[in-house]
């Protein structure tokens, strides 16, 4: 009966993940990474042949997910295109939270990994980005089953293990090169765990075979990387070191260059050192917050309550302490650019997930004690309050801002929200201008191919796009601009002064606007 139930709620889960992802609109770049995989499928098929202008850095956009994709994508209907695109987001999405669940049923118990995968699955920041988000998604996908099948291998000496950690590091590497530095932790832990420590399997095993299993694991990271990373064909054994090397030592950034962090402007070159801790702290469910607070006091309360539940549960408590610690100090000491609030460490919050969990489980072991019944009774309470809060920001849960951010009209002045242009979707579904009528709009904070594609697919075709000098409305989001006065940073929302003909808003947050420019 348990296991049917969690079946039906499982299916429900999938329902809701994609009605959200084939809802929403494609983000910004959508088109640019479907051709970067047009043309490494282009390139390999042909054996050989690019046009000079294809030559771009694909080690920021992975040709191996963005080709193979492509492919899959080809075999629906023109018009499905997008949505097979978000669909098969979804899926990897969906694969890396059931990946989570088993890692957690491996280093804890299956209550753990249960509880692990609902709260994975209702972070905002990952849900929101589960269907329309190529970059980031695929690479929480890449790292959390990379870590589990270490372990496997750690458990086992199974080489088909490590086999597949090299496929998903190259996948995951052809992402972004930053993936290779997330890395660091688990191939610090592997080395320790293999020839030092052997707590997970106290079973020798062979250097040999160990040097040989890892000799095959880079064999087939580096085949399958340097296979799709059509740039570095002329050279295969010298320029993927060279471009690596400029990229780690002199080029950290890439992106946008500017941002909105908590009410405060910045350029990319002066990024504070809080700002990972400022998402985590803004845009995390309240009741998560509060489990860690609740889990601390757990330690304190029944010290000993985690070390007869869960074997090795110190030892394992460091490994996931040192994966939510890692990027903290990856970005307090390198220079590396980091915007749009959590989705350049989209990898850290599965294991973000796990205290929490282990939070839950506590609870409910003991729930017979006062104190816990007025602890659980106030953390159910407050994921009450954020699970109403997420269904209204639906299918946009990437906005998603909690209540320590104050008045949800201000919020557009806290952070940008949305930064993808998602919501552009619904926005030119909204209007009801005659299909006849002639405008000129300008954009800010989108890309032009955003809207140009859904006025189009909405039946407009009289129109032309200008700049906000020329134009009589603007398409926009709340992204951080320059004024064009005195070139101070604002955002798009502040900049353009005038009427609001249309906008779409998710729980009294303002997320796109047509605006009448004055």
């Amino acid at each position: 009966m348990l296991k049917s139930n969690k079946n039906i709620l499982f299916v429900i889960l999938i329902f809701f993940a994609l009605y959200c992802s084939i809802s929403i609109g494609f983000s910004w770049d959508e088109f640019t990474l479907s051709n970067q995989g047009k043309i490494a499928v282009k390139y390999l098929f042909s054996l050989g042949t690019i046009e000079p202008e294809d030559i771009f850095r694909r080690e920021f956009y992975s040709p191996i997910y963005y080709a193979l994709k492509y492919l899959i994508v080809q075999a629906f209907p023109i018009n499905f295109h997008i949505e097979a695109s978000h669909i098969i987001n979804l899926i990897f999405s969906i694969t890396a939270i059931i990946g989570l669940k088993k890692l957690c049923n491996n280093l804890f118990n299956k209550r753990v990994g249960d509880i692990a995968f609902l709260i994975l699955f209702f972070f905002p920041a990952f849900f929101g980005h589960m269907g329309f988000n190529s970059k980031d998604t695929i690479i929480a996908f890449c790292h959390i089953w990379i870590f589990y099948f270490s372990i496997k291998y750690i458990q086992t000496h199974a080489n088909k293990y490590l086999n597949l950690v090299g496929l998903l590091a190259a996948v995951g590497t052809g992402i972004n090169l930053f993936f290779l530095g997330s890395l660091i932790p688990l191939f610090i832990f592997f080395i320790v765990e293999i020839f030092f420590i052997k707590k997970f399997n106290k079973s020798k095993i062979l250097p040999k075979k160990i040097i040989k299993d890892l000799l095959i694991c880079f064999a087939i990271f580096y085949s399958i990387l340097i296979l799709f990373w059509i740039d570095t064909h002329e050279n295969i054994l010298v320029l993927p070191f060279s471009l690596f090397s400029e990229w780690a030592f002199s080029d950290l950034w890439r992106g946008y260059p500017y941002l909105l962090l908590n009410g405060e402007y910045f350029n990319y070159n002066e990024i504070p050192k809080s700002y990972l801790l400022i998402n985590i702290l803004m845009r995390s469910p309240e009741y998560l917050l509060f489990s860690y607070l609740i889990f601390l006091f757990s330690l304190i309360r029944s010290p000993n309550f985690f070390k007869i539940e869960i074997k090795l549960f110190n030892y394992k408590l460091i490994i996931i302490l040192s994966m939510l610690l890692y990027p903290f100090l990856l970005l307090y000491f390198t220079p590396f650019s980091i915007y749009d609030g959590l989705r350049h460490v989209l990898w850290m919050i599965p294991y973000f997930c796990i205290i929490p969990a282990l939070t839950i489980f506590y609870l409910w072991e003991k729930i017979k004690f006062r104190i816990i019944k007025f602890l659980s009774g106030f953390l159910i309470l407050s994921f009450t309050f954020f699970f109403f809060n997420f269904i209204m920001t639906t299918p946009y849960q990437y906005t998603y801002l909690n209540i320590f951010n104050g008045n949800k009209e201000n919020h557009f002045n806290k952070f940008e929200n949305d930064y993808w242009g998602g919501s552009i979707k619904e926005l030119i579904k909204k209007m009801n201008f005659s299909k006849n009528t002639e405008f000129t709009f300008a954009v800010c904070g989108v890309s032009k191919s955003v809207p140009k594609y859904y006025l189009k697919k909405f039946g407009y075709t009289n129109y032309l796009m200008g700049n906000s000098l020329n134009s009589e409305f603007i398409i926009m989001t709340n992204r951080t601009t320059t004024s064009d006065k005195n070139n101070e940073l604002t955002n798009c929302f502040n900049k353009f002064k005038g009427e609001n003909i249309f906008k779409v808003s998710r729980n009294g947050v303002d997320l796109s606007i047509i605006r009448k420019i004055n």
